[in-house]
């Protein structure tokens, strides 16, 4: 029972491409296809009624158009042809409008009766005794069937519903939608009309209402679905077509768990709408694995963005881009806020134990004593897995090459020094070639690796990780400088630290290693400072990047 259409009205709305809604500020209408598309896509034919009431001294008049698939491909026509007749006077009666000549309007109504469920003119014009002075009556019939056979609209579900079948019926969320009323607009908007027509707008009109079957629809906001829910403000930002029109623009959107979220049911997504009207149903943007994200809805008017020709999306853009972003972020910065209110592990209390680890993992990690070297196995077993642990992304180790030695430790005669490659290091090492002979001469029987490591509190520890001698027998020692650590001070750890000159005791091929009892204090504190800044300036030229 709406306006109604007049004769001219009712040939645009027939007719193809044809839209006055494009330029209006309040309405989606773009394309001038909706109605016949849609209709086409319900059933093969369509007869349309209207009648509108006289405005500015005209007549009130009746129109009748028919839109047939079955007739165009029976007759085999090229170009679209819709047949119309229209009517204008009063109650009383009513004349013919005849816009070409009577044959025409005869011809029409040949039509009209012979591919429509109605036998005569009289028939016709009996439809209009059930609208009142204005409205439109839209009966579509020769409905689509699926494979076998049965009409893809159900009837017999529901007395006061229209339903689909095929893929969109989910039987399993039919009987859910039972148990848990507060989803059930989630689990039955996607086969039920009436459940879709309920949350289509988001606002109703004063004295507008939608009837299915004889019965109204009941309008459902989701909001009044949600527990703990909560405003959060999101400003459109301009995208590449320019700057919106409005720049103080500010869309809320609400956000909260549906209240049958406990039961741990996945119903989650976003309700959005443009200009009041329905177009992304529980748009689900976060994908996440496992249970993340479950029980999450919410509802926004994005007017901001256009919706695509079928209203079932939008355009693809930028500013559609970046919406999609920030929903997914809030979604995600709600549920870990508030995923242990409805029985979930709390993400918060999972990423501070990762972080309480890691910190003590830090803290743990040492380096052998400057005054203690020891042959316990403990402490050989400690310090290998302290050299395994590592962190920074641009750490770096040996590479396993055969020119390190092989990975089993070896003990020399004297002390029982171990030291196991591959070695790993903290962010900030550094990797040198020996200094002394030259990197040309240096042989497999001699390999100096020195490493700057830094400190926890920001010092700078020298340690010369590695010095292996391979002797006749195959087998390599390690010298015990490579447990020489030696801290600086607070300054030249600032300045990027240095690198402790190689030690190179004297010792022929396949002999036992001597070292002096000053050996250690000689190594760490007999270069000076100035000496060891050099050596550091010589090593960063020739810095070795070592793969994983």
């Amino acid at each position: 029972n709406g306006g109604g259409m007049n004769p001219d009205k009712m040939r645009h709305c027939m007719s193809l491409g044809y839209s006055a809604k494009s330029k209006a500020a309040n309405t989606i209408g773009q394309y001038g296809n909706g109605f016949k598309t849609s209709t086409m896509r319900l059933g093969a034919d369509v007869i349309v009624f209207s009648c509108c009431c006289g405005k500015d001294g005209k007549s009130p008049t009746r129109s009748i158009g028919l839109l047939s698939y079955t007739f165009l491909r029976s007759t085999g026509k090229e170009d679209i042809v819709v047949p119309m007749l229209d009517y204008e006077g009063s109650q009383q009666e009513w004349k013919k409008i005849i816009r070409s000549s009577l044959d025409d309007w005869n011809r029409n109504v040949e039509t009209i009766v012979q591919w429509s469920p109605f036998s005569s003119e009289a028939d016709l014009l009996h439809q209009f005794n059930l609208m009142k002075d204005h409205g439109t009556r839209i009966i579509i019939y020769n409905l689509w069937e699926d494979d076998q056979g049965l009409l893809e609209l159900d009837f017999d579900s529901d007395k006061h519903d229209i339903q689909l079948r095929g893929v969109n019926r989910d039987e399993q969320n039919i009987k859910m939608a039972q148990h848990y009323p507060n989803s059930r607009h989630f689990l039955t908007y996607r086969h039920s009309l009436r459940s879709y027509a309920s949350i289509l707008y988001l606002r109703l009109p004063p004295g507008f209402r939608i009837i299915i079957r004889g019965k109204d629809v009941e309008h459902h906001n989701i909001v009044n679905d949600m527990m703990l829910s909560k405003k959060v403000t999101y400003r459109p930002q301009p995208g590449a077509s320019g700057i919106p029109t409005d720049l103080h623009m500010a869309v809320d959107v609400t956000i909260g768990f549906v209240k049958d979220a406990k039961h741990h049911i996945d119903v989650q997504g976003f309700n959005v709408y443009h200009k009041n009207r329905l177009i992304k149903p529980f748009w689900r943007l976060w994908n996440a694995s496992g249970s993340d994200g479950r029980g999450v809805i919410g509802v926004l008017e994005a007017n901001f963005v256009e919706p695509a020709h079928d209203k079932q999306g939008f355009e693809r853009t930028t500013v559609l881009a970046r919406l999609e972003a920030r929903l997914i972020q809030m979604q995600k910065d709600y549920w870990n806020n508030n995923c242990h209110e409805i029985g979930y592990a709390p993400r918060r209390y999972k990423k501070y134990i990762k972080d309480s680890y890691d910190r003590e993992i830090s803290s743990k990690k040492s380096y052998p004593s400057r005054h203690k070297i020891t042959d316990s196995s403990h402490s050989d077993k400690h310090q290998l897995h302290s050299n395994q642990r590592w962190e920074g992304k641009d750490s770096k180790r040996l590479p396993e090459a055969s020119n390190y030695g092989d990975r089993k430790g070896h003990e020399s005669s004297k002390g029982k020094y171990k030291m196991k490659t591959p070695v790993k290091y903290r962010e900030g090492a550094s990797v040198s070639e020996p200094l002394s002979p030259s990197a040309e001469d240096a042989s497999d029987d001699d390999m100096h690796v020195m490493v700057t490591a830094r400190g926890a509190n920001g010092s700078s520890q020298k340690i010369l990780a590695a010095e292996k001698s391979f002797g006749k027998d195959g087998l390599h020692r390690t010298h015990p400088s490579a447990c020489l650590v030696d801290s600086e001070s607070q300054q030249d750890g600032a300045s990027g630290g240095s690198s402790v000159r190689p030690f190179m005791p004297s010792q022929s091929k396949g002999s036992e290693v001597n070292y002096p009892e000053h050996f250690l204090s000689d190594c760490s504190l007999g270069a000076n400072l100035g000496q060891l800044k050099q050596e550091n300036h010589e090593l960063k030229k020739r810095w070795v990047i070592l793969p994983f």
